[in-house]
């Protein structure tokens, strides 16, 4: 097994122990309001863990990238390497065809040759029969009957005295032409066999190069996946901790323990589990975040259990995703509040409307208007204090959504 594999089969088991301890912190938190002992040392290790598993993300998703990088570089330099070697093949296609010709080249020189020895060998035969000398062909000459014989002899003569020097020539002519056409030919041929050997090899590493490649991105992808579902495990047993500690901070105002007592029985809420879900004032950007803060009315340091978002008073209010309305009243210091069910024990409540557009058990789309904006409660301006709730408990709400601040179009 790869080191890869044995990092994700690592990874796999990690995520199932994860999963266990998140449940059980799921089932403790819906019956449980004390924290136990070490609530905090459980938070930090939680988000030490998260922290780490966020980090080995990071590198997996970097490996994966330079994985996938250096996979498309072999890809091109194999496309240009199969390039290169359809050339080499062309050229020496090119060399075997001028070998051939080179062949044919010297088989007729060899004609020559053979025809050219021919000739010599009758013209020596010629020349002893006639004496091989001027006298024979003077005598030749004398001796001829008429015009036409004499004719014969002369150029019989001339021939014997020039010819035999030309054939020579020319028979050491066609030998060279032989040998150096057979030369350059095979040299040619080998050369382009040689080019051609070297740029196949060449390919086959690339593309066995390639395999390998696509392997490891295979199994980095896998370590990908693995990791990312480790962290939203991480993240939401954070989030269920975080959560328990603030219920030990927020005046109880009976939301928590309504919400805990309806979705006792719904599945365990990690990050990502209740899709699609924005933000319920779009372009409106966080105004006071989530976290500890001196409160403007009572004059002390409390949770700020959501985060506000401010507009003119009577801007549209929309459910944050799809769910039933479970609470849909006056609420203390929410003033006129609404409170969604979105299953998975996820749920998020809308306070200081103007005026409420919904009722207990109206089931709503994302992006129903189901309330106004305004300053009912405990409230110094018109704007929606915004929660997240995990079985009661409120946890960051930008742990949840990502698009405050942004145009949306729910439809």
């Amino acid at each position: 097994m790869s080191p890869q594999l044995r990092s994700t089969s690592r990874r796999a088991s990690a995520i199932a122990l994860v999963m266990l301890l998140f449940g059980a912190l799921f089932g403790a938190s819906a019956n449980a309001v004390e924290p136990t002992p070490d609530l905090q040392a459980q938070f930090d290790e939680a988000t030490a863990a998260e922290a780490d598993l966020l980090r080995e993300l990071d590198e997996a998703q970097a490996a994966s990238k330079k994985a996938k990088a250096d996979l498309e570089a072999l890809r091109l330099q194999t496309e240009q390497a199969k390039v290169d070697l359809l050339l080499a093949q062309t050229s020496l296609d090119q060399a075997e065809a001028l070998l051939k010709v080179q062949i044919k080249a010297r088989e007729e020189a060899e004609a020559k040759v053979k025809i050219a020895k021919e000739r010599l060998r009758d013209q020596i035969v010629a020349s002893y029969v006639a004496g091989g000398n001027e006298d024979g062909i003077l005598e030749a000459v004398l001796n001829a009957g008429d015009n036409e014989e004499v004719g014969q002899a002369l150029a019989f003569g001339r021939a014997v005295s020039s010819s035999t020097e030309d054939l020579m020539k020319e028979l050491d002519k066609a030998r060279a032409v032989e040998a150096k056409a057979a030369k350059a030919a095979r040299e040619a041929r080998t050369k382009a066999r040689e080019s051609r050997d070297k740029i196949a090899r060449t390919a086959a590493f690339l593309e066995a190069a390639a395999v390998q490649r696509t392997e490891l991105l295979a199994e980095l992808n896998w370590r990908v996946l693995v990791e990312a579902q480790a962290v939203r495990v991480a993240q939401g047993r954070t989030a269920i901790i975080e959560g328990r500690i603030n219920a030990l901070s927020v005046a109880s105002d009976g939301v928590a323990m309504y919400l805990a007592s309806i979705q006792r029985n719904q599945p365990d809420w990690i990050p990502g589990a209740v899709k699609p879900i924005s933000t319920p004032v779009p372009n409106v950007a966080v105004g006071s975040p989530y976290g500890l803060r001196h409160h403007p009315i009572l004059e002390i340091d409390r949770l700020h259990a959501g985060v506000d978002l401010g507009a003119p008073l009577g801007t549209p209010i929309h459910a944050a995703a799809d769910g039933v309305v479970v609470l849909a009243e006056a609420r203390g210091g929410y003033g006129n509040t609404v409170v969604i069910d979105h299953g998975k024990s996820l749920a998020t409540l809308y306070g200081h409307n103007s005026e409420l557009r919904v009722k207990p058990g109206d089931l709503v789309k994302r992006g129903d208007v189901i309330a106004l904006m305004g300053s009912t409660g405990l409230s110094t301006g018109s704007h929606s204090h915004f929660e997240t709730r995990v079985k009661g408990m409120p946890i960051d709400p930008t742990r949840v959504i990502s698009d405050f601040g942004q145009d949306v179009r729910y439809n």
